[in-house]
């Protein structure tokens, strides 16, 4: 999927280094990174990726991850309108755009992380996910 609907605005994938360091963040305060990493490394597994969205929402963090994943088509990804995007995201109320978001939820993720993942194999250090 290369993007997805909320909120009657169009967002689509974003993989840039500022945007994948916000995600991290986020995923460290939620206290999802073994989840993820287990989730990302067997992304068929069902069990995996159910854990990695109830760890998401239940702490809360769903929608800072969301809009580290996600950029307004036409717009630049930046922390600030991520910041925003997450306040939005936080606010929707529309059931079809909740369940839009929880379905989205994980394929995004572990997507935009494969290629962290894969360098982490090589650099741990750098890649931040495996410290």
């Amino acid at each position: 999927m290369n993007g997805i609907v909320i909120d009657g605005r169009k967002f689509e994938c974003v993989t840039q280094e500022p945007a994948r360091d916000y995600v991290v963040e986020n995923l460290r305060i939620a206290g999802a990174l073994d989840i993820f990493r287990a989730a990302a490394e067997k992304p068929v597994d069902a069990k995996n990726a159910a854990a990695l969205l109830t760890r998401l929402m239940v702490s809360g963090r769903a929608p800072q991850i969301l809009a580290g994943c996600l950029a307004e088509a036409g717009k630049s990804w930046t922390v600030e309108e991520a910041n925003r995007n997450a306040a939005r995201f936080a606010a929707i109320t529309k059931a079809e755009d909740k369940a839009a978001m929880r379905m989205a939820m994980a394929g995004f993720v572990i997507g935009f992380f494969q290629y962290a993942l894969q360098s982490a194999t090589i650099s741990p250090k750098s890649s931040g996910l495996l410290n």
